[in-house]
Protein backbone atom coordinates (compact mmCIF):
# COMPACT_ATOMS: atom_id res chain seq x y z
CA UNK A 1 0.00 0.00 0.00
CA UNK A 2 1.73 3.07 -1.42
CA UNK A 3 1.84 6.45 1.60
CA UNK A 4 0.49 9.13 0.36
CA UNK A 5 1.79 12.52 0.91
CA UNK A 6 0.65 14.56 3.70
CA UNK A 7 -2.69 16.82 2.87
CA UNK A 8 -1.19 20.67 4.27
CA UNK A 9 -4.40 22.13 5.85
CA UNK A 10 -4.72 25.73 4.93
CA UNK A 11 -5.99 28.20 6.92
CA UNK A 12 -7.74 32.21 6.44
CA UNK A 13 -4.93 33.27 7.84
CA UNK A 14 -2.45 31.45 4.81
CA UNK A 15 -4.99 32.95 2.35
CA UNK A 16 -4.46 36.49 3.77
CA UNK A 17 -0.71 35.84 4.42
CA UNK A 18 -0.03 35.24 0.19
CA UNK A 19 -2.27 38.24 -0.41
CA UNK A 20 -0.65 40.59 1.26
CA UNK A 21 3.04 39.59 0.58
CA UNK A 22 1.84 39.38 -3.23
CA UNK A 23 0.16 43.75 -2.76
CA UNK A 24 3.68 44.30 -1.41
CA UNK A 25 5.63 43.01 -4.75
CA UNK A 26 6.31 45.38 -7.10
CA UNK A 27 4.25 45.43 -10.56
CA UNK A 28 5.28 42.89 -13.02
CA UNK A 29 6.70 44.71 -16.57
CA UNK A 30 3.85 43.07 -18.33
CA UNK A 31 0.31 45.00 -16.93
CA UNK A 32 -1.89 42.08 -18.09
CA UNK A 33 0.23 39.48 -16.50
CA UNK A 34 -0.28 41.36 -13.17
CA UNK A 35 -3.50 42.18 -14.18
CA UNK A 36 -4.92 38.05 -14.43
CA UNK A 37 -3.03 37.44 -10.79
CA UNK A 38 -4.09 40.73 -9.16
CA UNK A 39 -7.90 38.51 -10.14
CA UNK A 40 -6.87 35.70 -8.57
CA UNK A 41 -5.44 37.25 -5.78
CA UNK A 42 -9.17 39.32 -4.90
CA UNK A 43 -10.89 35.90 -5.06
CA UNK A 44 -8.55 34.51 -2.26
CA UNK A 45 -9.33 37.82 -0.06
CA UNK A 46 -12.69 36.61 -0.63
CA UNK A 47 -12.60 33.39 0.45
CA UNK A 48 -10.51 34.56 3.91
CA UNK A 49 -13.23 34.64 6.74
CA UNK A 50 -11.71 37.78 8.21
CA UNK A 51 -13.04 40.98 10.11
CA UNK A 52 -14.31 43.26 8.33
CA UNK A 53 -12.07 46.27 9.03
CA UNK A 54 -9.55 44.40 8.11
CA UNK A 55 -11.28 42.90 5.05
CA UNK A 56 -11.41 46.86 3.90
CA UNK A 57 -7.71 48.11 4.23
CA UNK A 58 -6.72 45.20 2.26
CA UNK A 59 -9.42 46.00 -0.40
CA UNK A 60 -7.93 49.86 -0.63
CA UNK A 61 -4.74 48.12 -1.57
CA UNK A 62 -6.16 46.39 -4.37
CA UNK A 63 -7.84 49.43 -5.25
CA UNK A 64 -4.42 50.97 -5.87
CA UNK A 65 -3.17 48.79 -7.57
CA UNK A 66 -6.00 48.02 -9.98
CA UNK A 67 -5.72 51.85 -10.74
CA UNK A 68 -2.10 51.71 -10.94
CA UNK A 69 -2.62 49.13 -13.49
CA UNK A 70 -4.87 50.91 -15.40
CA UNK A 71 -3.13 53.71 -15.77
CA UNK A 72 -0.14 51.54 -17.09
CA UNK A 73 -2.71 49.90 -19.61
CA UNK A 74 -3.98 52.52 -20.68
CA UNK A 75 -1.47 53.57 -23.26
CA UNK A 76 -2.39 50.51 -25.08
CA UNK A 77 -5.98 50.96 -25.01
CA UNK A 78 -5.65 54.61 -26.83
CA UNK A 79 -3.47 53.41 -29.52
CA UNK A 80 -6.17 50.41 -30.13
CA UNK A 81 -8.06 50.35 -33.15
CA UNK A 82 -11.37 47.10 -34.23
CA UNK A 83 -11.09 45.12 -34.36
CA UNK A 84 -9.21 44.60 -30.60
CA UNK A 85 -6.36 41.80 -30.81
CA UNK A 86 -7.50 38.62 -28.78
CA UNK A 87 -5.04 39.22 -25.77
CA UNK A 88 -5.55 42.87 -25.58
CA UNK A 89 -9.56 42.71 -25.98
CA UNK A 90 -9.06 40.06 -23.00
CA UNK A 91 -7.14 41.81 -21.29
CA UNK A 92 -9.75 44.98 -21.34
CA UNK A 93 -12.44 42.60 -19.98
CA UNK A 94 -9.96 41.31 -16.91
CA UNK A 95 -9.68 44.86 -15.94
CA UNK A 96 -13.48 45.86 -16.32
CA UNK A 97 -13.76 42.80 -13.88
CA UNK A 98 -11.23 44.00 -11.28
CA UNK A 99 -12.80 47.42 -11.10
CA UNK A 100 -16.16 45.70 -10.78
CA UNK A 101 -15.00 42.89 -8.19
CA UNK A 102 -13.43 46.06 -5.76
CA UNK A 103 -16.71 47.82 -6.84
CA UNK A 104 -18.81 44.77 -4.72
CA UNK A 105 -16.40 44.70 -1.74
CA UNK A 106 -16.78 48.73 -1.11
CA UNK A 107 -20.33 48.16 -1.58
CA UNK A 108 -20.23 45.43 0.73
CA UNK A 109 -19.03 47.78 3.20
CA UNK A 110 -21.51 50.56 3.14
CA UNK A 111 -24.40 48.16 4.14
CA UNK A 112 -22.78 48.54 7.92
CA UNK A 113 -23.25 52.46 7.88
CA UNK A 114 -22.82 52.18 12.18
CA UNK A 115 -19.64 50.71 11.57
CA UNK A 116 -18.28 53.45 9.40
CA UNK A 117 -19.60 55.86 11.49
CA UNK A 118 -17.11 54.60 13.85
CA UNK A 119 -14.38 54.37 12.27
CA UNK A 120 -11.54 57.20 11.72
CA UNK A 121 -10.28 55.31 8.02
CA UNK A 122 -12.97 55.89 6.26
CA UNK A 123 -16.49 56.85 6.60
CA UNK A 124 -19.71 56.10 4.29
CA UNK A 125 -18.62 59.39 1.42
CA UNK A 126 -14.88 58.22 1.02
CA UNK A 127 -16.02 53.89 0.48
CA UNK A 128 -18.83 55.11 -2.31
CA UNK A 129 -16.00 57.49 -3.51
CA UNK A 130 -13.83 54.95 -4.33
CA UNK A 131 -16.09 52.18 -5.63
CA UNK A 132 -17.95 55.55 -7.94
CA UNK A 133 -14.05 55.74 -9.35
CA UNK A 134 -13.75 51.53 -9.91
CA UNK A 135 -17.30 52.18 -12.03
CA UNK A 136 -16.24 54.92 -13.82
CA UNK A 137 -12.81 53.44 -14.55
CA UNK A 138 -14.87 50.04 -16.19
CA UNK A 139 -16.90 52.92 -17.87
CA UNK A 140 -14.05 54.37 -19.30
CA UNK A 141 -12.18 51.30 -20.36
CA UNK A 142 -15.83 50.02 -21.87
CA UNK A 143 -15.99 52.93 -24.35
CA UNK A 144 -12.31 53.08 -24.96
CA UNK A 145 -12.56 49.45 -26.60
CA UNK A 146 -16.47 50.39 -27.85
CA UNK A 147 -18.43 47.98 -25.78
CA UNK A 148 -21.42 48.19 -24.16
CA UNK A 149 -21.12 48.51 -20.35
CA UNK A 150 -21.59 45.87 -18.27
CA UNK A 151 -25.10 44.72 -16.80
CA UNK A 152 -25.94 46.38 -14.05
CA UNK A 153 -23.40 49.26 -13.95
CA UNK A 154 -25.41 51.92 -14.05
CA UNK A 155 -28.08 50.98 -11.34
CA UNK A 156 -25.03 50.59 -9.32
CA UNK A 157 -23.70 53.96 -9.85
CA UNK A 158 -27.09 55.72 -9.24
CA UNK A 159 -27.31 53.56 -5.92
CA UNK A 160 -23.56 54.40 -4.84
CA UNK A 161 -24.42 58.37 -5.60
CA UNK A 162 -27.64 58.14 -3.87
CA UNK A 163 -26.26 56.54 -1.08
CA UNK A 164 -23.18 59.31 -0.76
CA UNK A 165 -25.81 61.51 -0.61
CA UNK A 166 -28.06 59.99 1.90
CA UNK A 167 -24.76 59.91 4.36
CA UNK A 168 -23.01 63.09 3.62
CA UNK A 169 -22.00 65.10 6.58
CA UNK A 170 -20.40 68.66 5.89
CA UNK A 171 -19.27 69.11 9.65
CA UNK A 172 -17.52 65.17 9.08
CA UNK A 173 -13.69 65.07 9.72
CA UNK A 174 -11.73 64.99 6.55
CA UNK A 175 -10.42 62.06 5.76
CA UNK A 176 -6.29 62.47 5.41
CA UNK A 177 -5.84 61.51 1.72
CA UNK A 178 -9.09 61.55 0.90
CA UNK A 179 -9.35 63.60 -2.78
CA UNK A 180 -11.85 62.20 -4.10
CA UNK A 181 -15.75 63.91 -4.11
CA UNK A 182 -18.53 61.19 -5.19
CA UNK A 183 -20.64 63.52 -6.62
CA UNK A 184 -18.20 64.81 -9.17
CA UNK A 185 -17.47 61.29 -9.78
CA UNK A 186 -20.89 60.42 -10.23
CA UNK A 187 -21.64 63.43 -12.18
CA UNK A 188 -18.07 63.05 -14.63
CA UNK A 189 -20.07 59.41 -15.31
CA UNK A 190 -23.08 60.76 -16.70
CA UNK A 191 -21.10 63.81 -18.88
CA UNK A 192 -18.99 60.96 -19.90
CA UNK A 193 -21.93 59.11 -21.22
CA UNK A 194 -23.70 62.07 -22.53
CA UNK A 195 -20.98 62.82 -25.03
CA UNK A 196 -21.58 59.60 -26.99
CA UNK A 197 -18.61 58.28 -26.46
CA UNK A 198 -19.33 55.92 -28.89
CA UNK A 199 -18.19 58.56 -31.70
CA UNK A 200 -14.78 59.24 -29.86
CA UNK A 201 -11.55 57.36 -30.54
CA UNK A 202 -9.49 55.73 -27.76
CA UNK A 203 -7.16 58.54 -27.12
CA UNK A 204 -10.52 61.15 -27.35
CA UNK A 205 -11.88 58.87 -24.72
CA UNK A 206 -9.30 58.97 -22.86
CA UNK A 207 -8.73 62.70 -23.45
CA UNK A 208 -12.34 63.48 -22.25
CA UNK A 209 -12.14 61.22 -19.03
CA UNK A 210 -8.99 63.67 -18.03
CA UNK A 211 -11.16 66.58 -18.59
CA UNK A 212 -14.13 65.63 -16.40
CA UNK A 213 -11.81 64.87 -13.66
CA UNK A 214 -10.70 68.15 -13.32
CA UNK A 215 -14.27 70.01 -14.45
CA UNK A 216 -17.53 67.57 -13.83
CA UNK A 217 -17.83 69.83 -10.69
CA UNK A 218 -19.71 72.01 -13.43
CA UNK A 219 -22.49 69.53 -13.79
CA UNK A 220 -25.85 70.11 -12.58
CA UNK A 221 -28.14 67.93 -11.09
CA UNK A 222 -31.92 69.04 -10.56
CA UNK A 223 -34.82 67.75 -9.33
CA UNK A 224 -36.74 69.08 -11.81
CA UNK A 225 -36.15 70.01 -15.36
CA UNK A 226 -34.51 73.70 -16.04
CA UNK A 227 -36.60 75.84 -17.60
CA UNK A 228 -34.07 77.71 -19.29
CA UNK A 229 -32.44 75.21 -20.76
CA UNK A 230 -35.81 74.11 -22.68
CA UNK A 231 -34.53 70.55 -24.38
CA UNK A 232 -30.94 71.04 -23.77
CA UNK A 233 -31.12 69.23 -20.21
CA UNK A 234 -31.18 65.04 -19.89
CA UNK A 235 -32.98 62.76 -17.45
CA UNK A 236 -31.69 59.62 -15.41
CA UNK A 237 -33.68 57.44 -13.35
CA UNK A 238 -32.00 55.96 -10.27
CA UNK A 239 -34.43 52.79 -10.63
CA UNK A 240 -32.89 51.80 -14.26
CA UNK A 241 -29.89 50.35 -15.57
CA UNK A 242 -28.93 53.38 -18.04
CA UNK A 243 -27.80 56.50 -18.09
CA UNK A 244 -28.66 59.98 -18.88
CA UNK A 245 -31.35 60.24 -21.79
CA UNK A 246 -32.35 63.43 -23.76
CA UNK A 247 -36.36 64.00 -24.14
CA UNK A 248 -35.70 64.03 -27.88
CA UNK A 249 -34.83 60.48 -27.70
CA UNK A 250 -37.13 59.17 -25.28
CA UNK A 251 -39.59 61.31 -22.56
CA UNK A 252 -39.09 60.87 -19.04
CA UNK A 253 -41.98 58.59 -17.05
CA UNK A 254 -44.10 60.39 -14.55
CA UNK A 255 -42.72 58.08 -11.90
CA UNK A 256 -39.16 55.98 -10.77
CA UNK A 257 -37.09 57.83 -8.93
CA UNK A 258 -35.76 60.66 -11.52
CA UNK A 259 -33.24 63.11 -11.43
CA UNK A 260 -32.38 65.99 -14.21
CA UNK A 261 -29.00 66.89 -15.47
CA UNK A 262 -27.91 69.55 -17.34
CA UNK A 263 -24.24 70.34 -19.15
CA UNK A 264 -25.02 73.94 -20.28
CA UNK A 265 -22.49 75.24 -17.46
CA UNK A 266 -19.97 72.51 -18.60
CA UNK A 267 -20.52 73.65 -22.77
CA UNK A 268 -19.87 77.08 -21.71
CA UNK A 269 -16.57 76.82 -19.44
CA UNK A 270 -15.15 74.61 -22.57
CA UNK A 271 -16.29 76.90 -25.04
CA UNK A 272 -14.46 79.62 -23.09
CA UNK A 273 -11.53 77.10 -23.28
CA UNK A 274 -11.34 75.72 -26.57
CA UNK A 275 -11.00 79.76 -27.63
CA UNK A 276 -8.43 80.83 -25.36
CA UNK A 277 -6.36 77.38 -26.66
CA UNK A 278 -7.23 78.38 -30.32
CA UNK A 279 -5.25 82.18 -29.26
CA UNK A 280 -2.35 80.37 -28.07
CA UNK A 281 -2.68 79.43 -23.86
CA UNK A 282 -0.67 76.74 -22.75
CA UNK A 283 -2.95 74.17 -22.15
CA UNK A 284 -1.21 73.64 -18.82
CA UNK A 285 -2.47 77.20 -17.40
CA UNK A 286 -6.30 75.78 -18.47
CA UNK A 287 -5.77 72.34 -16.21
CA UNK A 288 -5.97 70.25 -19.51
CA UNK A 289 -3.70 67.64 -20.57
CA UNK A 290 -1.12 69.11 -23.24
CA UNK A 291 -2.44 66.99 -25.72
CA UNK A 292 -5.38 68.84 -25.63
CA UNK A 293 -3.44 71.73 -27.45
CA UNK A 294 -3.27 69.72 -30.94
CA UNK A 295 -5.59 70.18 -33.92
CA UNK A 296 -7.49 66.46 -33.07
CA UNK A 297 -7.46 67.57 -29.12
CA UNK A 298 -8.98 70.64 -30.03
CA UNK A 299 -11.52 69.21 -32.36
CA UNK A 300 -12.49 66.64 -29.89
CA UNK A 301 -12.88 69.26 -27.52
CA UNK A 302 -15.33 70.89 -30.10
CA UNK A 303 -17.58 67.61 -30.33
CA UNK A 304 -17.93 67.43 -26.38
CA UNK A 305 -18.48 71.02 -26.21
CA UNK A 306 -21.37 70.26 -29.19
CA UNK A 307 -22.64 67.49 -27.27
CA UNK A 308 -23.15 69.09 -24.06
CA UNK A 309 -24.58 72.44 -25.04
CA UNK A 310 -27.07 70.46 -27.00
CA UNK A 311 -28.39 66.58 -27.42
CA UNK A 312 -27.95 65.29 -30.82
CA UNK A 313 -31.65 64.73 -32.44
CA UNK A 314 -32.07 62.24 -35.52
CA UNK A 315 -32.94 64.87 -38.09
CA UNK A 316 -34.53 61.95 -40.63
CA UNK A 317 -35.73 58.88 -40.51
CA UNK A 318 -34.31 55.70 -41.19
CA UNK A 319 -35.17 52.69 -43.47
CA UNK A 320 -34.55 49.20 -42.20
CA UNK A 321 -32.38 47.55 -45.07
CA UNK A 322 -31.03 44.02 -45.10
CA UNK A 323 -28.16 44.21 -48.23
CA UNK A 324 -24.75 43.36 -48.85
CA UNK A 325 -22.44 46.16 -49.42
CA UNK A 326 -18.31 46.66 -50.27
CA UNK A 327 -16.31 48.81 -47.89
CA UNK A 328 -12.85 50.11 -48.37
CA UNK A 329 -11.44 51.75 -44.88
CA UNK A 330 -9.34 54.24 -44.63
CA UNK A 331 -8.37 57.22 -46.73
CA UNK A 332 -5.13 56.21 -47.86
CA UNK A 333 -6.68 52.60 -48.85
CA UNK A 334 -9.73 54.54 -50.84
CA UNK A 335 -7.02 57.13 -52.26
CA UNK A 336 -4.71 54.17 -54.02
CA UNK A 337 -8.46 52.41 -55.26
CA UNK A 338 -9.30 55.31 -56.75
CA UNK A 339 -5.93 56.61 -58.03
CA UNK A 340 -5.23 53.02 -59.25
CA UNK A 341 -7.57 51.00 -59.34
CA UNK A 342 -4.82 48.36 -57.28
CA UNK A 343 -4.53 46.52 -53.98
CA UNK A 344 -3.40 49.30 -51.22
CA UNK A 345 0.25 49.53 -51.40
CA UNK A 346 1.85 46.60 -48.73
CA UNK A 347 -1.33 44.44 -49.25
CA UNK A 348 -0.54 40.72 -49.92
CA UNK A 349 -0.83 39.33 -53.29
CA UNK A 350 -4.69 38.32 -53.80
CA UNK A 351 -5.45 40.10 -50.62
CA UNK A 352 -8.85 41.68 -50.88
CA UNK A 353 -8.89 45.37 -51.20
CA UNK A 354 -12.76 45.68 -50.15
CA UNK A 355 -14.46 43.63 -46.96
CA UNK A 356 -18.05 42.63 -46.79
CA UNK A 357 -20.73 44.86 -44.74
CA UNK A 358 -24.56 44.31 -43.96
CA UNK A 359 -26.30 47.21 -44.10
CA UNK A 360 -28.41 47.25 -41.23
CA UNK A 361 -30.71 50.33 -42.28
CA UNK A 362 -30.06 53.78 -44.06
CA UNK A 363 -31.60 57.68 -44.54
CA UNK A 364 -30.20 60.06 -46.29
CA UNK A 365 -27.56 61.04 -44.42
CA UNK A 366 -25.75 57.64 -43.78
CA UNK A 367 -25.64 54.18 -43.04
CA UNK A 368 -25.60 51.45 -39.81
CA UNK A 369 -23.88 48.73 -41.42
CA UNK A 370 -22.03 45.34 -39.68
CA UNK A 371 -19.07 43.33 -40.48
CA UNK A 372 -19.63 40.34 -42.61
CA UNK A 373 -16.49 38.92 -44.06
CA UNK A 374 -13.21 40.12 -44.75
CA UNK A 375 -10.47 40.81 -43.02
CA UNK A 376 -10.51 44.21 -41.48
CA UNK A 377 -8.34 46.44 -39.50
CA UNK A 378 -7.60 50.28 -38.08
CA UNK A 379 -11.50 51.25 -37.52
CA UNK A 380 -11.80 54.65 -35.56
CA UNK A 381 -14.21 56.52 -34.81
CA UNK A 382 -13.80 59.93 -37.11
CA UNK A 383 -12.02 58.02 -39.74
CA UNK A 384 -12.96 57.63 -43.61
CA UNK A 385 -15.11 54.98 -45.00
CA UNK A 386 -15.96 54.03 -48.60
CA UNK A 387 -19.21 52.34 -49.17
CA UNK A 388 -21.18 50.91 -52.62
CA UNK A 389 -23.71 48.57 -52.83
CA UNK A 390 -22.35 46.53 -55.76
CA UNK A 391 -18.87 46.51 -57.81
CA UNK A 392 -20.44 48.83 -61.00
CA UNK A 393 -21.69 51.59 -58.30
CA UNK A 394 -20.13 54.65 -57.55
CA UNK A 395 -18.11 54.70 -53.94
CA UNK A 396 -20.03 56.92 -51.11
CA UNK A 397 -17.78 58.46 -49.15
CA UNK A 398 -18.70 58.22 -45.35
CA UNK A 399 -17.06 59.42 -41.93
CA UNK A 400 -17.28 57.05 -38.99
CA UNK A 401 -19.38 58.47 -36.43
CA UNK A 402 -19.63 55.60 -34.12
CA UNK A 403 -18.49 51.63 -33.34
CA UNK A 404 -19.84 48.98 -31.59
CA UNK A 405 -17.63 45.65 -30.54
CA UNK A 406 -19.37 43.46 -28.04
CA UNK A 407 -17.03 40.63 -29.00
CA UNK A 408 -14.02 40.51 -31.68
CA UNK A 409 -16.43 38.93 -34.32
CA UNK A 410 -18.73 41.58 -34.04
CA UNK A 411 -18.85 45.64 -34.92
CA UNK A 412 -21.09 47.91 -36.32
CA UNK A 413 -20.92 51.15 -37.27
CA UNK A 414 -22.85 54.47 -38.14
CA UNK A 415 -21.67 56.13 -40.74
CA UNK A 416 -22.07 59.50 -42.24
CA UNK A 417 -22.91 60.55 -45.65
CA UNK A 418 -19.95 63.01 -47.03
CA UNK A 419 -20.51 62.73 -50.62
CA UNK A 420 -21.22 60.45 -52.89
CA UNK A 421 -18.48 60.70 -55.46
CA UNK A 422 -14.51 61.39 -54.92
CA UNK A 423 -11.52 61.87 -57.00
CA UNK A 424 -8.36 61.17 -55.73
CA UNK A 425 -6.40 64.47 -56.27
CA UNK A 426 -2.62 65.84 -54.68
CA UNK A 427 -2.38 68.72 -52.25
CA UNK A 428 -0.02 71.11 -51.72
CA UNK A 429 -0.17 74.00 -49.15
CA UNK A 430 1.03 77.83 -49.95
CA UNK A 431 2.91 77.80 -46.64
CA UNK A 432 6.26 78.93 -47.53
CA UNK A 433 8.11 75.07 -46.63
CA UNK A 434 10.01 74.19 -49.33
CA UNK A 435 10.40 70.28 -48.04
CA UNK A 436 6.53 70.28 -48.16
CA UNK A 437 5.37 66.79 -49.68
CA UNK A 438 2.46 66.29 -51.83
CA UNK A 439 -0.60 65.73 -49.68
CA UNK A 440 -3.02 62.72 -50.90
CA UNK A 441 -6.67 63.48 -50.37
CA UNK A 442 -10.20 63.21 -52.21
CA UNK A 443 -11.74 65.94 -54.22
CA UNK A 444 -15.94 65.90 -52.68
CA UNK A 445 -18.40 67.53 -55.59
CA UNK A 446 -20.42 70.61 -54.26
CA UNK A 447 -24.22 69.26 -53.90
CA UNK A 448 -26.86 71.35 -52.60
CA UNK A 449 -28.03 68.92 -50.04
CA UNK A 450 -24.69 68.53 -48.09
CA UNK A 451 -22.61 71.74 -48.86
CA UNK A 452 -22.68 74.80 -51.49
CA UNK A 453 -18.78 74.58 -52.39
CA UNK A 454 -16.42 71.62 -53.41
CA UNK A 455 -14.49 70.32 -50.46
CA UNK A 456 -11.46 68.29 -49.85
CA UNK A 457 -10.92 65.48 -47.85
CA UNK A 458 -7.20 65.37 -45.91
CA UNK A 459 -5.34 63.67 -43.37
CA UNK A 460 -5.78 65.45 -39.81
CA UNK A 461 -3.19 67.98 -39.73
CA UNK A 462 -2.50 68.29 -43.39
CA UNK A 463 -4.42 72.13 -43.77
CA UNK A 464 -1.79 74.46 -43.24
CA UNK A 465 -2.33 77.70 -45.31
CA UNK A 466 -5.70 79.07 -46.65
CA UNK A 467 -4.19 78.57 -50.27
CA UNK A 468 -2.92 75.60 -52.03
CA UNK A 469 -3.04 73.71 -55.64
CA UNK A 470 -5.06 70.88 -56.30
CA UNK A 471 -2.87 68.00 -58.92
CA UNK A 472 -4.87 65.72 -60.35
CA UNK A 473 -5.13 63.57 -63.61
CA UNK A 474 -3.06 60.68 -64.75
CA UNK A 475 0.21 62.26 -65.24
CA UNK A 476 -0.65 64.93 -62.26
CA UNK A 477 -0.78 67.49 -65.10
CA UNK A 478 -3.83 69.47 -64.03
CA UNK A 479 -3.14 71.89 -61.52
CA UNK A 480 -6.01 74.13 -59.73
CA UNK A 481 -5.31 76.77 -57.43
CA UNK A 482 -7.87 76.97 -54.66
CA UNK A 483 -8.67 79.15 -51.45
CA UNK A 484 -10.06 77.37 -48.30
CA UNK A 485 -13.84 78.87 -47.03
CA UNK A 486 -14.57 76.98 -44.30
CA UNK A 487 -13.32 73.93 -42.04
CA UNK A 488 -16.36 72.04 -42.00
CA UNK A 489 -15.28 68.81 -40.34
CA UNK A 490 -12.25 67.94 -38.25
CA UNK A 491 -11.86 64.65 -36.45
CA UNK A 492 -8.71 62.86 -34.94
CA UNK A 493 -7.84 61.00 -38.32
CA UNK A 494 -9.14 63.82 -41.05
CA UNK A 495 -9.80 67.38 -42.34
CA UNK A 496 -12.98 68.56 -44.24
CA UNK A 497 -12.65 71.89 -45.92
CA UNK A 498 -14.93 73.81 -48.80
CA UNK A 499 -12.91 75.96 -50.84
CA UNK A 500 -13.11 78.16 -54.14
CA UNK A 501 -11.11 78.81 -57.01
CA UNK A 502 -8.15 81.22 -55.25
CA UNK A 503 -9.23 84.53 -56.98
CA UNK A 504 -5.75 85.76 -56.49
CA UNK A 505 -4.11 82.83 -57.81
CA UNK A 506 -0.14 82.70 -58.41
Amino acid sequence: MSSSSPVRKTHPSDDVTHVLDWLASPISDDPAQDLAQLGGELAALRRARIEDAHFHRILDLFYDRAHRLARALRARLTEASLPLAKELRATASLLIAVHLNVVAGYEHALQDPARLALSKRRNAASVAARALRSLAAALDTCFMVASPPPTDLWHRAHALARSARAHFEPTATVIPGLSLDPENLYKGMLALAAAQPEGFSPVEVALASDYLAQFSAAVSLLASPPKEDEGSWYWVDGSRDMGPVPPNRRIPPDHGDLLFCSFQMLARLLSEQIAALENGMPAGNLRLPERAAGPGGIAALKRLQTHWAQPPHRQHARRHNNFRAEVCVGLSELWQLLESGEAPAGAESGAPRMTEWMVLNESPTGYAVMHVAGTVEGLVPGSVIALRPASDKPWNICVVRWMKSENPEHIELGLELVSPAARSVQLMFRNGDSAQQPTAGLLLPAIPALREHPALLAPSGAFSARRFFIVSGEDKTHVMQGRLLSMDLQTGAIELFQFESDPYPM
